[in-house]
């Protein structure tokens, strides 16, 4: 009998003694100032692995058995178990994540825990005024990707993106290859406002300053074949500013803008008036047919005779 008692005393002590919740506190000291004011401590990591699932996990967030942050004083405490792992982040571009052991953390008085800085890119910044050049072009996507700017300094207000297009016709200074790659920033708030997003041929703008190309924010126009092979681009009402240009265009026969069969018939109505407005579309059979738009060459002028008055 003694025996046994020994046996399960042996089999459960460990169990019962990693269930019991410890309380963990101390302090969050940084290696300089560009620290956040807060420090997030994570068990177990549970938050980063609900991001990787797409899953927002707004109880478990609130919860503060697993989620803990600093206060004014840097001051952390937490409840957790002898087997858990704690994680400490703070500004994750210039820091590490700290990882420790709960049974390690309980063996410290006067806990306090230290970041170790992280190497980062600071981005080189240009300060030529005036481009070298400025290729204006109707393109044909041929790849746009994001590039990973987790290791910058700093967050980027913008999302970077390479890309690479084939030059179908220009209308600024010549390219030298049938083929041109630039870098591109923009704002990831709507489709309708991303050139990237554009599967059919577009109209950019791309400046070459201290030696980059760099295509010039937010400005490009998704053009389409008219019926006598110039392009020329619908009327968007979303960047309705260009009304002096706007003329009658017969546009190939190929170019149709579904309507949405899911919007009532409410709906609709208030979709066509904001989005394909009958002045210049025609609508027929739940599609939308440009009537009215600006040739590219016609937009390319008006954009170009602006855009001398800014840099000089």
């Amino acid at each position: 009998m003694k025996k046994t008692l020994i046996y399960l005393l042996t089999c459960f002590v460990p169990f019962l003694f990693n269930a019991q919740k410890v309380k963990i506190e101390g302090h969050v000291e940084l290696p300089d100032k560009n620290g956040w004011p807060t420090t997030f401590i994570s068990l177990n990591d549970t938050i980063a692995k609900l991001h990787k699932l797409g899953l927002k996990g707004n109880e478990i967030k609130n919860d503060k058995d697993i989620l803990a942050y600093t206060d004014s004083t840097n001051y952390f405490s937490i409840n957790a178990r002898p087997s858990d792992t704690l994680f400490f982040r703070n500004n994750v571009r210039l820091y590490h994540v700290e990882k420790y052991a709960v049974s390690d953390l309980m063996k410290k008085k006067n806990l306090v825990i230290k970041f170790r800085t992280k190497p980062c890119i600071n981005p080189k910044e240009c300060e030529q005024k005036i481009p070298s050049k400025l290729y204006v072009f109707v393109g044909e996507k041929i790849n746009v990707s994001s590039v990973d700017t987790s290791d910058y300094c700093y967050m980027m207000m913008d999302s970077k993106y390479d890309a690479t297009y084939k030059i179908e016709q220009e209308f600024g200074d010549h390219f030298p290859n049938s083929t041109i790659t630039f870098t591109a920033y923009d704002h990831d708030f709507s489709h309708r406002f991303l050139f990237e997003d554009y599967n059919v041929n577009v109209l950019l703008f791309v400046e070459e300053r201290c030696g980059e190309l760099i295509h010039k924010r937010y400005k490009f126009f998704p053009v389409y074949k008219t019926k006598d092979g110039r392009w020329a681009t619908p009327v968007d009402t979303y960047k309705d500013n260009y009304k002096d240009l706007y003329e009658n265009i017969v546009f190939d026969e190929s170019v149709i803008f579904d309507l949405s069969n899911q919007l009532s018939v409410e709906q609709m109505a208030e979709f066509i008036k904001n989005r394909f407005p009958e002045k210049y579309y025609r609508i027929k059979d739940g599609k939308a047919y440009p009537i009215i738009g600006i040739y590219a060459e016609n937009m390319v002028k008006h954009w170009m005779e602006t855009y001398r008055k800014t840099i000089k």
